[in-house]
C-alpha cells in the first residue's frame, strides 16, 4: 500500500475519532462551486460547479489457464469528472460530467489528467410549467447523454454514492459505459401519483461527445411504482423495464444482448436496504459461442451500522448464458492481470464464458457525510466455460472518494 494512501486513511481516522464527531467536516468548503441565486428569480433558479476523484487499490489472487498468479494495483485514479448543474427559466435544467482523466493501467502509460470527452450531459425540459393544469405530476422531455438507469438498480445510484467498489458484472454488461462515456438519446418521463413511465430512442454511437445517428439505434421503457405506503415501509420501488437494440452492418453496439427484459427492486426499512436487479435476454452474437440466451441477477442487501457513518455490504450475483463464451465479466482488475504485459493469460483477460458468480463483502464509511468515503471490501469470483474453468480467485478491494 502506498504511502498517499496511509495518509489519507490515517487522516480520515483521526479526525473522525477527535471528538468532534466529525465536526472538522464542515469547515471544508464543499459548495464552493455554488453560484449564488435566487430560486424565485424568472430567469436562474440554480447553478452549481463541482467535480469528483476516486481513487482505488486492488490486490488480485487466483487462478486462471492453469497457472496461480498475484496482481495488484497500488493506486488506480478511477475516475476525475467535473460537474455543472443547473436550472432556469423555472422548466429548464441540466448535468453535465466530463471526463478528466485517463489511467491506462500499471504496466501501460499510467494516469493522464486532460479532457477526455463527456460522460454525462444532457438538458430536461419540465413540460408542466407550460400546462400546469394537465393531470401528471411528471411531465417532462430530455436530451443529451446519459446512462441507462432503468435497466438495472446498481446503475439507478450515483458512481458516488454506490455501495461497493465496484459495481457488479451484472451490471456492466447490461448498462456498459463504453469508452468511459453514457449514451445518447431523447426520453420522456410521465408521472403520476405513486407511478412513472419512461420512454426513449438512443443511439449506439460511442463519441466522446454527443453520440451520431448514423449508427444503430436503442429503444429503452420502463414502468416504476412506489409501494412504500402500501407496504408501511420508507422506500418500495419497483421497475419493470427493457431494451431492444436495432443495428446492422458496421454498425455499433451499444452491448451485447440485442433484447433485454429487466425488473429490478430496492426496499429500505429503518437501517436495512435491500437491492435486486435481474435481466433475462438473447445476445447479439455475432459468432455462435457468443449468442443465444442469457440471463442473472444480483442480490445486495446493506446495514447502517452507524447511521449514515457507517454501512455494511453484502451483494451475490450470478450470470448464464446458453453460449459458451456469451457473457462477460467486468472484473476491473483480474482482467487486466490477464493482459500481454502483465499475466500474459489470454483467455482471463477476455473473461469470457457461460457461467459467472461473484461474492462480495465489504463496508462503506462515509468519513464527511456525501462528501468523503472510504470504500472497502473481499470479493470471491468465478468464472467458466462449458464446466472449465477460467477464472477463480480473490480480489481485495479499497476505495476512497472525495465530491466537491
Amino acid at each position: 500500500m502506498k504511502p498517499t494512501w496511509i495518509a489519507l486513511l490515517l487522516t480520515a481516522a483521526v479526525s473522525t475519532a477527535d471528538g468532534n464527531d466529525g465536526n472538522w467536516c464542515e469547515a471544508i468548503p464543499w459548495d464552493i462551486g455554488t453560484v449564488p441565486t435566487d430560486a424565485e428569480s424568472p430567469w436562474l433558479q440554480s447553478l452549481r460547479f463541482g467535480g469528483y476523484i476516486h481513487l482505488q487499490a486492488a490486490q488480485v489472487d487466483g487462478r486462471a489457464a492453469n497457472q496461480d498468479f498475484s496482481y495488484g494495483r497500488a493506486l488506480d485514479v478511477r475516475r476525475t469528472r467535473l460537474t455543472m448543474k443547473g436550472k432556469a427559466f423555472n422548466a429548464l435544467s441540466w448535468s453535465v460530467h466530463a471526463n478528466m482523466s485517463q489511467d491506462e493501467g500499471r504496466t501501460n502509460d499510467g494516469v493522464e489528467f486532460d479532457y477526455f470527452g463527456l460522460f454525462t450531459a444532457y438538458a430536461t425540459l419540465d413540460l408542466n410549467a407550460f400546462a400546469p393544469d394537465n393531470p401528471l405530476d411528471t411531465f417532462s422531455i430530455s436530451y443529451g447523454k446519459r446512462k441507462l438507469t432503468e435497466l438495472n438498480e446498481e446503475d439507478e445510484t450515483s458512481i458516488n454514492s454506490i455501495y461497493t467498489v465496484e459495481r457488479s458484472s451484472l451490471s456492466s454488461f447490461v448498462v456498459p459505459f463504453r469508452a468511459a462515456t453514457g449514451t445518447t438519446g431523447a426520453w420522456m418521463s410521465l408521472g403520476r401519483g405513486d407511478d412513472l413511465v419512461k420512454v426513449g430512442v438512443f443511439s449506439t454511437d460511442t463519441s466522446p461527445e454527443f453520440g451520431t445517428w448514423d449508427d444503430g439505434t436503442l429503444l429503452i421503457a420502463s414502468w416504476e411504482h412506489d409501494f412504500a405506503k402500501a407496504l408501511c415501509v420508507d422506500e418500495a420501488l419497483l421497475s419493470v423495464g427493457g431494451g431492444i437494440q436495432d443495428v446492422k452492418g458496421r454498425d455499433e453496439m451499444y452491448s451485447p444482448w440485442e433484447w433485454v427484459f429487466t425488473p429490478w427492486f430496492r426496499l429500505c426499512e429503518g437501517p436495512w436496504q435491500f437491492h435486486v436487479s435481474t435481466a433475462y435476454g438473447e445476445l447479439e452474437g455475432p459468432a455462435a459461442t457468443t449468442g443465444g440466451t442469457f440471463y442473472g441477477a444480483c442480490l445486495m442487501p446493506t446495514y447502517w451500522l452507524v447511521e449514515d457513518r457507517f454501512q455494511l455490504v453484502c451483494r451475490y450475483e450470478f450470470m448464464k448464458s446458453d453460449a459458451p463464451r456469451g457473457i462477460q465479466m467486468r472484473s476491473r482488475y483480474a482482467r487486466e492481470a490477464g493482459r500481454p504485459q502483465n499475466e500474459g493469460i489470454p483467455t482471463l483477460a477476455a473473461g469470457r464464458g457461460d457461467y459467472h458468480q461473484a461474492l462480495y463483502g465489504g463496508f462503506v464509511w462515509w468519513v464527511c457525510p456525501k462528501h468523503l468515503s472510504v470504500l472497502g471490501g473481499v470479493e470471491w469470483e468465478q468464472m467458466s466455460s462449458n464446466s472449465v474453468n477460467v477464472y477463480r480467485g480473490t480480489t481485495l478491494w479499497l476505495s476512497t472518494r472525495v465530491i466537491f
